[in-house]
């Protein structure tokens, strides 16, 4: 007796995917006029950007770095600091008293944003603060500083 049979075939095809890390930076000041305010032969360099907001996809970890591109006189001390609008609070900082003029850098690790509220997905609004102490002041010498924000994966 002829039997019917039924056959079935499967093609399984597995897709995979990953969602790339997105981060970016937007507002903030391009150039920052700082202030001076002497004392003595001394004096402190003072500036604040404008609103710098960090959005990301994922809470991200943040190279900053504090570099002198000129300085006629040597510097006693230097700064560089991200606050949290938000929170009116320093999220971070780094500081040296080296009178090289080196570069200084610190990472922001993903927990120091998630204790200051980010949210993913979110803008977070931070403003960077940059300080110097000058040993001796020497009228209309220019000192011109860069931060460096670097979004990196967690």
């Amino acid at each position: 007796m002829p039997r019917r049979v039924h056959a079935a075939f499967y093609d399984l095809n597995t897709f995979n995917g990953t969602v790339p890390f997105n981060c970016s930076f937007s507002g903030g000041s391009d150039e920052v006029e700082m202030e001076y305010t002497p004392n003595g032969t001394s004096g402190i360099m003072m500036g604040t950007s404008d609103v710098l907001s960090i959005t990301s996809n994922r809470v991200p970890r943040i190279l900053m770095t504090l570099d002198t591109i000129k300085a006629p006189m040597n510097i006693s001390f230097r700064g560089v600091w991200l606050r949290s609008v938000q929170r009116n609070q320093n999220i971070a900082y780094k500081t040296t008293s080296s009178l090289q003029n080196s570069p200084v850098s610190t990472n922001i690790y993903p927990s120091k944003f998630n204790q200051f509220g980010f949210v993913v997905g979110q803008p977070y609004e931070t403003t960077l603060t940059v300080s110097a102490n000058l040993k001796i002041y020497v009228p209309f010498e220019e000192y011109q500083f860069d931060v460096i924000l670097t979004c990196l994966e967690p």
